[in-house]
């Protein structure tokens, strides 16, 4: 019954993740959209007590032949519309809070086939009996005769639609408000799960190591330590978060090509930088910018953004901050 339809796989994938890359998951909070304890809510009383004014009026004058506005003017009419419109809103009433309590003890997603026997015997059998107890000792109170009435073959079988489309609106209520929900969750637990991958794809990005130089020493650096790459001449350097500095062999455009864009890029011709390094921009004139560190590092390189590659640095870097 439930429309929850994500697969089993994807679970796996989650729980798999967040046991090999645990993450604050109260940052990304936003993507689970939905409450498992959420109630759906039907009806406004308010809306409840129109609708059986309007139902009340029917049964009123479903047996009467004179106009309605002369109807509504008869002494009759109005001490009838006294009791009919309080019980309708009544039975409605019934109704209203009997499926509240069946979602909360006999919900659908669980026990369907209990539900439509329950929903059955408290949602239509007792609202209808109770509606014949109640107007055959009306009309034993003023001494006539409930059999001769006529009630059961012209107003009962209003009270019987009425009682058989709130029931339905009410199901049908539940399951559309579930499926908009639960649709919501799929997407949310959709985008959750892209960001795992992604997280995931960070990850192992980081954990590859470059090659450096420090005099005859080759030496393995991990991409995390890096704060930046600058290129002067023919000699290339990268800067490390403690403030070490390295000799490499690789250009700028082939550093490009193997590192992550998502998590490096090359401010002007000579220096590429990694975004988890920047605390922010200042613009200046010409369309640049200056990159502000973070305030644990101190390099001296060339932290100016040029003017042709601003547009895309702003625009990396905003992602960055999202991701």
């Amino acid at each position: 019954m439930s429309q929850f339809c994500v697969q089993k796989s994807d679970i796996k994938k989650v729980l798999n993740f967040a046991i090999h890359f645990p993450i604050d998951l109260n940052m990304y909070s936003k993507f689970l959209v939905i409450n498992n304890n959420y109630k759906v809510k039907y009806l406004h009383w308010s809306i409840i007590l129109l609708i059986s004014l309007i139902i009340a009026h029917l049964i009123v004058t479903e047996s009467q032949k004179k106009p309605v506005l002369i109807l509504v003017h008869q002494f009759n009419y109005q001490v009838a519309m006294a009791f009919s419109w309080p019980f309708t809103f009544l039975l409605m009433l019934w109704i209203h809070y009997a499926t509240k309590k069946l979602d909360i003890y006999v919900p659908w997603t669980t026990k369907w086939w209990m539900r439509i026997v329950m929903q059955f015997v408290f949602g239509v059998v007792m609202v209808l009996a109770l509606d014949v107890a109640v107007v055959k000792s009306y009309f034993d109170a003023f001494n006539n005769d409930f059999g001769k009435s006529g009630y059961m073959e012209i107003e009962f079988p209003i009270v019987r639609w009425m009682v058989l489309f709130m029931n339905s609106l009410y199901i049908a209520w539940f399951f559309a408000v579930n499926y908009r929900n639960s649709t919501k969750m799929n997407d949310g637990l959709k985008n959750y799960i892209t960001f795992l991958n992604d997280q995931k794809e960070q990850e192992r990005f980081f954990a590859q190591k470059i090659e450096a130089k420090l005099g005859k020493k080759i030496i393995q650096v991990e991409l995390n330590e890096v704060v930046c790459f600058e290129r002067e001449e023919n000699i290339g350097y990268l800067y490390l978060l403690d403030g070490r500095k390295f000799n490499m062999d690789l250009k700028l455009n082939e550093l490009s090509k193997l590192l992550d864009s998502s998590s490096f890029y090359q401010i002007n011709r000579s220096v590429m930088i990694s975004f988890a390094a920047i605390e922010g921009y200042e613009k200046v004139k010409n369309k640049q910018a200056n990159i502000i560190l973070k305030d644990h590092l101190d390099i001296d390189v060339s932290l100016l953004v040029s003017r042709h590659r601003f547009d895309g640095f702003k625009q990396r870097f905003e992602m960055f901050k999202l991701s």
